[in-house]
């Protein structure tokens, strides 16, 4: 008896160690949640946004194994309603279901990448009006050489080792051109097309905290405030969907996110698909479409958009 009354007290120890560690796991998770929404606060909670998803579903995990507790089971409810918020506020605009007129094709090249026929055969037959690209480096500089002749109109502006970025375009006529700054990873042309002058920029952002997003962030915020007319914004913003820093962009420019949430690179080690290559455009009107990775690490993507037209 004795044996057995010390064996059934192991297993309780046990049992409350693991309640325990669940316990731990789900406030941790809840407080990584709530976290998530603060990048307005502080640029850790941007990093923390792109975790969202995961912390919302340990959250839901541990609560349901603690689902006889009460609180647990307000927190599981709480994380499930981000989890539905999250991903029903990325989802497209059914009104936005037909491809419009006007095409870019959005792409981080790779800074180490010297394999440059498949992309630029992918631009080729892709036709897009618009190009944007990122991590343009000495290994794939001649890509734009290589296709000038198919677009004439470019604006290039350098950014640390790991590459310029720039705006390819065709059909249209540059009228104004935005200064290169010196380690900002913008480069913005103002266009004429077929319904009027808009402006189209390229970016490429550092990681959010604890590098220096955030300053970047107000640096091209202010450039972009200092821009008349509409504006469409591509780029590797290196922020999820739901980011500040994806919102005060778009906030700066008149534009909002075009599309859904996609996943556009694989994050290292861990294997996490995340969507950090986005398409800004007026009212975030049009739909994307997720392209192949090529020889970069990043999938391309190609949107469709309306011609924007300047405000009367």
């Amino acid at each position: 008896m004795a044996a057995l009354a010390g064996a059934v007290g192991t297993v309780s120890r046990v049992l409350n160690l693991c309640r325990a560690v669940v316990w731990a796991l789900l406030i941790l998770s809840i407080l990584a949640l709530a976290g998530s929404f603060l990048g307005m606060v502080h640029p850790l909670g941007d990093s923390l946004s792109v975790f969202r998803v995961p912390f919302a579903g340990l959250a839901m995990i541990c609560a349901f194994i603690l689902r006889h507790d009460v609180r647990a089971a307000l927190m599981g409810a709480a994380a499930t309603v981000v989890m539905m918020v999250n991903w029903l506020g990325h989802l497209p605009d059914e009104a936005n279901g037909t491809p419009p007129p006007l095409t870019l094709y959005q792409k981080n090249m790779l800074w180490r990448n010297a394999g440059n026929d498949s992309l630029t055969q992918a631009i080729r037959n892709a036709r897009a009006d618009i190009v944007t690209l990122e991590e343009i480096s000495r290994f794939n500089l001649p890509i734009l050489k290589t296709l000038q002749p198919d677009y004439p109109v470019q604006q290039y502006c350098p950014f640390r080792k790991v590459g310029g970025v720039a705006v390819l375009a065709r059909g249209v006529t540059a009228t104004d051109r935005l200064a290169c700054a010196e380690d900002l990873g913008l480069a913005a042309m103002e266009v004429e097309g077929p319904t009027g002058r808009f402006w189209v920029a390229a970016l490429h952002l550092p990681w959010p905290w604890p590098h220096e997003q955030a300053d970047h962030v107000k640096r091209v915020v202010k450039r972009l405030e200092s821009l008349e007319g509409p504006v469409i914004l591509a780029g590797d913003f290196n922020a999820v969907g739901w980011s500040d820093a994806v919102a005060q962009i778009g906030a700066a420019g008149g534009m909002a996110r075009v599309g859904p949430y996609a996943a556009t690179f694989d994050l290292p080690l861990v294997n996490y698909p995340i969507g950090i290559d986005h398409v800004l455009a007026p009212g975030g009107e049009g739909v994307i479409e997720v392209l192949p990775k090529l020889a970069s690490d990043h999938h391309g993507v190609l949107a469709r958009l309306p011609w924007p037209r300047p405000a009367d």
